[in-house]
């Protein structure tokens, strides 16, 4: 190698930025067929180029899919990149694109405060156990 020749240095491959991943919760499904057949799944990581997806055990998830994520009300062409058990990682292939179908999250929250005051204030039940102790199952109690 000459002097003038520049080798790539191992840092530079580090450099490379690699779009941000959110971790999130979002029930979705995977359609194939042109999207006659869907399977159930959950979207457990997120970023622009991909995701990682959770199948239920015993699916058969195809190399090309389309996948739906009917909370943020989009769909995108997904290639299947790796799998291990029920979990698979897949790259977008497409772009996003809006659907017609979007479910609102919905999230309530428990506060006591809004209790009438009778059912706040009330105690909690004392516990009881009205169990006999169990016989060892080898042996003799002293």
């Amino acid at each position: 190698m000459t002097p003038d020749e520049t080798m790539p240095s191992p840092q530079s491959e580090d450099a490379i930025e690699r779009p941000r991943r959110t971790r999130v919760f979002k029930g979705a499904h995977a359609a194939f067929n042109q999207e006659h057949s869907a399977v159930p799944c959950v979207v457990r990581d997120l970023s622009e180029t991909g995701a990682k997806i959770e199948f239920s055990l015993g699916w058969i998830v195809p190399k090309h899919f389309t996948l739906f994520v009917e909370l943020d009300g989009f769909k995108v062409e997904c290639e299947k990149v790796w799998h291990h058990g029920d979990l698979y990682g897949v790259r977008f292939t497409g772009p996003r694109v809006p659907t017609d179908v979007v479910r609102k999250q919905r999230v309530d929250l428990y506060e006591a405060r809004d209790l009438p005051d009778e059912v706040a204030k009330a105690p909690a039940p004392a516990l009881t156990f009205n169990r006999q102790p169990k016989k060892p199952a080898f042996g003799k109690f002293k």
